[in-house]
């Protein structure tokens, strides 16, 4: 119970409700407003995972998504049942939290140009399954629609330029770190929202991504198989990009005050000294 007990004291209390609504008004507008094949809804609950530990991250999560459920004027629809997709990303975000994931890590030289490589490879890599796919580039088995394909070469490019740049800017290879840990929560993601969206919903959410689930589907795929092809193109990018943020914003934050949560002292890492 003092594990528990642990992960909630007052200020991560006091976080998760300003994560809830960060995870809510962030997910509304790219998934319901701007329909963009990606969902931008789980910054909050990495934070607070980070921060706090899994339990925290688990129930921010959760919760997160019950409430986008009934609140008032953008409620409804499918978001719901993605409680449990969404308590398993605060999960692993606080098992990345114990093992100081996001921990700054100074470096230079061949060390930091392969941290960035390595970083800017993870994105381009998950990106790049949308060439050689027939299913989304081939208007003969189904194709892709075109301002879709374009939005992904963008956010490819952004992500990629913004994920090297500042570790190089930073001197910080713990950003290579971020990426794949990021990449590996979307693979999972994937993995628990595909029999979701398929036995509850048909594949179809009301979200930007139906598009590429409705490419698969013309492409010949069943709607599990269609719904885990969209999932494992989307999700990982997504909570890439997610994460990334998440480390950014860590990274802006004054050491005292991330050194006061559970996970602190984790995340500070080499910073600790100007907690002196």
């Amino acid at each position: 119970m003092s594990w528990i007990s642990r992960q909630f004291p007052t200020r991560v209390i006091v976080l998760m409700p300003v994560a809830i609504a960060i995870n809510i008004v962030l997910g509304y507008t790219v998934q319901t407003v701007l329909k963009l094949p990606i969902y931008l809804d789980s910054i909050g609950t990495i934070l607070v995972g980070v921060l706090a530990g899994p339990l925290a991250g688990l129930a921010t999560g959760a919760l997160s998504n019950i409430i986008w459920q009934y609140a008032p004027g953008i409620g409804g629809g499918t978001i719901g049942p993605f409680a449990i997709t969404a308590a398993v990303i605060g999960l692993l975000a606080g098992l990345w939290g114990y093992l100081g994931v996001y921990r700054s890590r100074p470096a230079a030289g061949s060390r930091l140009y392969l941290s960035a490589l390595i970083g800017v490879l993870i994105i381009l890599f998950l990106a790049s399954r949308i060439y050689d796919n027939p299913a989304y580039t081939d208007p003969n088995v189904g194709g892709y629609p075109a301002w879709v394909f374009t939005a992904v070469i963008g956010i490819a490019i952004v992500a990629s330029v913004g994920v090297g740049g500042f570790i190089l800017l930073r001197r910080d290879s713990a950003g290579a770190w971020v990426a794949v840990a990021g990449a590996l929560t979307g693979i999972v993601a994937a993995v628990v929202s595909a029999p979701i969206s398929a036995i509850a919903f048909g594949g179809v959410t009301g979200s930007g991504t139906d598009l590429i689930v409705a490419a698969l589907r013309q492409g010949g795929a069943d709607v599990f198989n269609a719904s885990l092809g969209q999932g494992l193109f989307s999700d990982p990018i997504d909570k890439t990009i997610t994460s990334f943020v998440v480390f950014i914003v860590l990274m802006s934050l004054s050491p005292r005050v991330i050194a006061r949560f559970p996970l602190g002292e984790r995340t500070v890492g080499d910073r600790a000294e100007s907690l002196a």
